[in-house]
């Protein structure tokens, strides 16, 4: 970690200084957190209306927020500035490039240049990697794999034989790429016979894949995941499925198999979809909502999954069932007491009839 001025700090994020250029700054935390020697990011404007209180040298402020007598950057997004200034005083660390002892890779590998394989790692025949790719502790490549340039496989990553990958991509601990999809057949007798999976797995470029997570082969053809996506920790994808570009998948998300998703969809934590669905471009499913059908465009919540305004009358009115249940019997009630009394009497008195 490395000190910056105040003055390279706002050049790096393209914003507009009001203070002291000169101010050394140490470190950037949190704005509950933050003490002398650093410097936060202000995105929740609630924290703005005070920033005397708070304990920071410097500010990273929204474009409008004033900071009399401090020192403040302003920016049109806060949030593009917190990732630049976190790149800028944390950058990551890359291994350099070589073969570590205890690594395995076999001589029938196409290696790039700059490729660092850890201790503990193997790298199957028939695999390629790109240049200034690393190759961490203990993670598997198996046969005729293909990784793009500039990719990370963290420790304990599983890639079966055959899976692509594309450039840039970042695949976290314990994620496996490649594993059967989950196909059998029941015979008449009630024995599951394995359907053989033979199909691959395509990723694209620029993509994350979060510990724990598996995304399994295809059956026949190929598992894809498209360009830009970022997909948690815990998420299954079933055999066949299609992902579209720039999609968000969040925490312990499941694709059954041959589900199909657009460009830029999120699925929020613990949703799930059934076999065989399509979701168009631009589908929000919030969380734990059950997809049982093809899914247009905007957000969808509940299990099964309709649109959201929709949902909001339906837990409205959940919410007041059990005063509902009341007064319908409270209805009930007077309703027998009105037929009761209009039903016609005798001349004596008595119910005719």
């Amino acid at each position: 970690m490395s000190s910056h001025t105040l003055a390279a700090i706002a050049r790096e994020v393209g914003g507009v200084l009001q203070g002291n250029p000169d101010q050394v700054i140490e470190r950037v935390r949190g704005v509950e957190e933050a003490a002398q020697g650093d410097i936060c990011v202000v995105i929740d404007r609630r924290f703005a209306r005070d920033l005397s209180a708070l304990g920071a040298s410097a500010f990273i402020v929204p474009s409008g927020v004033e900071g009399p007598g401090l020192n403040v950057i302003k920016v049109d997004n806060p949030r593009a500035a917190l990732i630049r200034v976190l790149e800028l005083f944390y950058p990551e660390a890359r291994r350099t490039g070589g073969i570590e002892a205890g690594a395995h890779v076999s001589q029938h590998a196409r290696m790039g240049s700059d490729v660092f394989v850890a201790t503990g790692a193997t790298v199957e025949a028939g695999a390629s990697v790109g240049d200034r790719c690393q190759i961490l502790g203990h993670a598997y490549v198996g046969e005729s794999v293909v990784i793009g340039h500039d990719s990370v496989i963290f420790p304990n990553v599983t890639l079966y034989a055959g899976v692509r990958l594309g450039c840039r991509n970042r695949i976290h601990s314990g994620a496996v790429i490649g594993s059967d999809g989950f196909g059998y057949d029941r015979d008449a007798a009630g024995v599951q016979h394995k359907i053989p999976q033979v199909g691959s797995v395509e990723i694209g470029d620029d993509v994350e894949i979060g510990a724990n997570t598996t995304v399994d082969r295809a059956t026949l053809g190929v598992t894809r995941i498209g360009d830009g996506t970022k997909i948690d920790n815990l998420v299954q994808i079933g055999h066949n499925s299609t992902i579209g570009k720039h999609c968000c998948l969040i925490g312990q998300v499941g694709l059954s198999g041959s589900v199909t998703l657009g460009d830029y969809c999120v699925l929020a934590g613990q949703a799930g979809v059934a076999d065989h669905v399509t979701l168009a471009n631009n589908v929000i499913v919030g969380a734990q909502a059950g997809v049982h059908r093809d899914l247009g465009p905007g957000p969808w919540l509940g299990s099964p999954a309709i649109p959201a305004d929709e949902a909001y009358r339906v837990y409205t009115a959940l919410s007041r069932l059990p005063e509902m249940r009341r007064t319908l019997r409270v209805l009930e009630e007077r309703l027998k007491k009105l037929e009761s009394a209009a039903e016609p009497r005798g001349t004596d008195g008595k119910e005719s009839g």
